[in-house]
């Protein structure tokens, strides 16, 4: 029974050491498999936050030229504003004597 016991246990043993290159390479194959996911990940994420940079970009841009273009308008306006203001000056005594004159005018028919 010694040798059978002795080859039970040296085959007990073998097993063991057996299913400890298994667990090992489960083990090995469940890190491999995180660590791509992982680095996929990785890559996933700066793709996304390329992207993102790039539509703020694109935003900030936008937003300049919109600046650009509210202060165009606004010149623009302070300069016709300007003008009718002066015309309105040059103007404003010749439109007063019209007036008078009409107001003042009787005429009979």
């Amino acid at each position: 029974m010694s040798a059978s016991s002795s080859q039970g246990i040296h085959t007990l043993l073998e097993a063991e050491q057996e299913a400890s290159k298994i667990v090992e390479q489960a083990r090995d194959y469940r890190i491999k498999h995180l660590k791509e996911a992982r680095d996929e990940a990785t890559k996933d994420i700066s793709k996304l936050q390329t992207r993102k940079n790039e539509e703020l970009a694109e935003i900030q841009k936008k937003s300049a030229n919109q600046t650009e273009l509210t202060q165009s308008i606004a010149a623009e306006t302070q300069q016709r504003l300007g003008t009718i203001k002066s015309q309105f000056e040059k103007n404003k005594q010749e439109a007063a004597n019209r007036l008078v004159a009409a107001v003042s005018t009787v005429q009979f028919d």
